[in-house]
């Protein structure tokens, strides 16, 4: 989380007094919440400690939204049921010949087979148990196949598979009546073949984060589907980016070796003792399935894999982030997905350059690189040139001066309320530094809107005003209070975020309260 939240509020864009950088977004700060189990309260804590402002509605807004999903994922939870209910005997019809289902699927996706047994489920949908099945039932992190059952005038698209009482139950809307005769049971060839991909690379990548990171990780979860992989391992930090290209690679090595994939049964006790990594925590029979990559790794496992280990193609990480203290999390793809990520980085590239006016294609793609870093150079320099403006180096020079003598007196002190010309935050800020240089006996109250109906307000007081007691930073925080604003900053100069709609209404409430602030002083 606390790396997360250092790339949405880098403490590195403080540069001198420029406090306010800017919005926490509140889909960022959602996903701090959800993510990574941070209150709303510490994240506006920790925003405001690096001088950032957190969009509290747009945090509100994402958490309706999934709170809103989740009911829409418990009513569709609804359709289906649960193994218990299944398990119910007397819920089901059985057919002539009520056998064992058998599991064909290590080695054919499509079988004619015979229906054993059906359960009418409610909402248009069956459970429909097969003699021979081709349908994996989700388990040891692989996802349930999906397809189709097809039988004389009727058909059920499978979307779910159970395992109920030691058999296997496809489970999906149906059209047309179920009946108790020979059926075609598929699954779909490009998804089993991608889902295969994704399981052999699990133990691939299981096996290379041991041999990059040490004997110390173990597998703590993982999913397995067509279009990625999630594989969660025990380690006590973040991998940093050699590591991660060095276990990337490792895995791809492995692939592009050729090894051969083996799968065989064997007594449990013999397994183990042959080197196949058990997972904690798993129930295991007397007889265990034992995947071996010749070379690279030996694991119990009861899942769907490639025979040529050549097939998976190609691996490439996406994501590596802690999930839980001491385990992370690491996503990635392969075969036609890895081929799709790099094809669409590609893309995102050519278009960089064509920007640019730099062709991406080939060894050009270094000419990106020169051109952004001159971009770079170019930018700091105008900026540079626009701090030096604002604060009278050039054209601006006097400005300040003639705000300040624009100001009101209060008494022997002096109250100057505007709105300034500002194009962005850091810019009013600049204005702000020159004009305490100018108001050491005052307070200056700067307002500025910005782009997409964005504003500031900025509260800088006079240093010999702050050194008998009044402080920028207590004034905006009394003036949350009355306003209804968010905002901080320290005692020379504090800024809050608000909208342009509301910037004069908060800078008159701002000029009322400091006015009331400089009367009780003598």
């Amino acid at each position: 989380g606390m790396a997360r939240f250092e790339q949405v509020a880098p403490v590195a864009n403080l540069q001198g007094s420029a406090e306010l950088r800017g919005t926490i977004a509140g889909e960022d700060a959602f996903r701090l919440y959800d993510t990574f189990g941070f209150p709303i309260d510490l994240t506006e804590l920790m925003a405001r400690e690096r001088g950032y402002l957190v969009d509290i509605a747009g945090f509100e807004s994402n958490l309706s939204a999934q709170r809103e999903r989740s009911q829409e994922e418990r009513k569709s939870r609804r359709l289906s049921v649960d193994a218990d209910e299944l398990s119910d005997a007397s819920s089901w019809s059985r057919g002539p010949s009520d056998e064992p289902t058998r599991f064909v699927g290590y080695d054919t996706i499509e079988i004619e087979s015979l229906v054993t047994a059906v359960r009418q489920m409610g909402g248009g949908r069956v459970a429909v148990m097969l003699r021979e099945t081709p349908f994996y039932a989700e388990s040891g992190g692989q996802v349930a196949d999906h397809g189709e059952i097809v039988g004389r005038g009727w058909r059920v698209e499978v979307d779910d598979v159970r395992k109920v009482d030691g058999r296997i139950a496809a489970i999906g809307g149906a059209t047309g009546t179920v009946t108790f005769e020979t059926a075609v049971a598929r699954v779909p060839a490009q998804r089993r073949r991608d889902t295969e991909r994704h399981h052999t690379a699990t133990h691939l990548l299981h096996a290379a984060l041991r041999h990059t990171l040490g004997e110390h990780v173990h597998q703590a979860g993982s999913v397995v589907e067509p279009d990625r992989l999630r594989f969660d391992f025990t380690h006590h930090g973040p991998l940093s980016e050699e590591r991660t290209e060095a276990v990337e690679r490792w895995v791809n090595e492995a692939i592009w070796s050729g090894a051969n994939v083996t799968t065989t049964e064997r007594p449990y006790a013999e397994a183990v003792a042959m080197g196949a990594m058990a997972l904690f925590g798993e129930k295991y029979g007397d007889v265990v399935r034992v995947v071996e990559i010749a070379g690279y790794s030996t694991e119990l496992c009861g899942g769907c894999h490639v025979r040529d280990i050549a097939a998976i193609g190609l691996f490439r990480i996406v994501s590596e982030h802690g999930v839980s203290a001491g385990v992370r999390r690491m996503v990635a793809v392969t075969g036609p997905r890895a081929f799709e990520l790099m094809r669409g980085h590609e893309r995102v590239l050519n278009s960089v350059g064509e920007r640019l006016k730099v062709h991406a294609q080939g060894a050009s793609v270094d000419g990106i690189t020169k051109r952004v870093d001159a971009l770079l150079v170019e930018k700091r320099a105008l900026e540079k040139r626009v701090d030096d403006l604002l604060r009278g180096g050039g054209a601006g020079q006097g400005a300040e001066r003639r705000l300040t003598e624009s100001s009101e007196a209060v008494g022997p002190y002096r109250l100057l309320r505007t709105t300034a010309a500002a194009h962005d935050l850091k810019s009013l800020q600049a204005l702000g530094d020159s004009v305490r240089a100018e108001l050491s006996d005052g307070i200056a109250l700067l307002g500025a809107k910005f782009e997409e109906g964005k504003a500031a307000l900025l509260v800088v007081v006079g240093d010999a005003l702050r050194e008998k007691g009044v402080s920028a930073a207590e004034l905006v925080k009394e003036l949350s209070v009355r306003a209804g604003i968010r905002g901080g900053g320290k005692p020379h100069m504090a800024q809050a975020g608000v909208s342009a709609d509301s910037l004069d209404a908060t800078l008159e409430a701002a000029h009322t309260l400091a006015r009331e602030v400089l009367k009780r002083f003598p």
